[in-house]
């Protein structure tokens, strides 16, 4: 359990200096115990045990869509969303130090990151791309081991901090390329993780939901009817097959309200008479566009 005065430990999926950890420091701040993790099934482990207090998880990407594990991952686990934020990712192909592009033999990062500078890689066919399991461990990695004739593609900060240099800005063919991210606690440690986050006393919410629909004709029609006849914006609905079911369907609503909005508990009454294992997943504080 976290107590005052100490540090809030945060598992992400990546290393020191990823998108992940830039996000959590964003809405942390700097001082902040990172648990770093190989896989998104580590860092909900790592929150399930007990050994962080939160995780900061992206969720999509406006290039590369929905990352559906971690929407499985919430549902799978006993999750509580207490933020987001939204983050502009921009991609910098990273070397040591007087390197130049022609220089560069091969070129590593996490193959989400891969699929954003397509445009990139098709005009270097003389380049090998290779997947990572993280950007900044990418970065680590071709400084660790010396590969002169190597380079990575990640976050200006990363080549900061493993004392990189960052030899072509913004290979992402995409201007607008952003990546939202989660902050997921235990239910019971909701009230106590909330008190850490920069943007606490920021008024406009976000509530997000799950519910599974019955076979009634209709039933998804009728189900985003609550809120629009309650005036209730919705900002993003998902679907994701239900495990050892017959063709069932999870999905996952954002809604621009907070849960004790009178609206919104109005929309999810009626909600439930058309829906099965409803559940609030969390209400939260709208998160900011930030660059990195």
């Amino acid at each position: 359990m976290a107590e005052a005065k100490t540090k809030i430990i945060i598992a992400i999926q990546g290393k020191v200096a990823s998108f992940s950890h830039i996000a959590a420091m964003k809405l942390f701040g700097r001082d902040i115990s990172l648990i770093e993790c190989d896989t998104f099934g580590d860092v909900f482990s790592a929150l399930s045990r007990g050994g962080a207090h939160a995780a900061v998880v992206p969720i999509e990407n406006s290039t590369y869509g929905s990352i559906y594990q971690n929407y499985d991952n919430i549902s799978k686990n006993e999750s509580s969303l207490i933020g987001e934020i939204i983050l502009k990712i921009n991609f910098h192909l990273i070397a040591h130090p007087g390197k130049n592009v022609p220089d560069i033999k091969r070129v590593y990062s996490h193959p989400v990151g891969l699929g954003q500078i397509q445009a990139f890689i098709q005009n270097h066919p003389n380049i090998e791309f290779i997947e990572h399991d993280d950007t900044a461990g990418a970065v680590k990695m071709v400084k660790k081991k010396k590969l002169q004739s190597a380079g990575a593609c990640a976050s200006r900060f990363a080549a900061e901090y493993y004392g990189m240099e960052v030899i072509a800005e913004n290979i992402h063919e995409n201007p607008k390329n952003y990546t939202r991210f989660f902050v997921v606690t235990r239910p019971e440690m909701r009230k106590e993780v909330s008190q850490y986050m920069t943007n606490k006393e920021k008024q406009k919410r976000k509530t997000t939901i799950q519910f599974q629909l019955g076979e009634e004709a209709g039933s998804l029609y009728k189900a985003l009817g609550c809120f629009a006849k309650r005036g209730l914006a919705l900002t993003k609905i998902e679907s994701r097959p239900v495990l050892n079911t017959d063709w069932e369907y999870r999905f996952y609503l954002d809604v621009l309200a907070n849960a004790n909005n009178p609206k919104f508990m109005k929309a999810i009454q009626e909600l439930v008479s058309y829906t099965k294992h409803l559940k609030i997943l969390g209400s939260y504080v709208r998160g900011e566009y930030l660059e990195t």
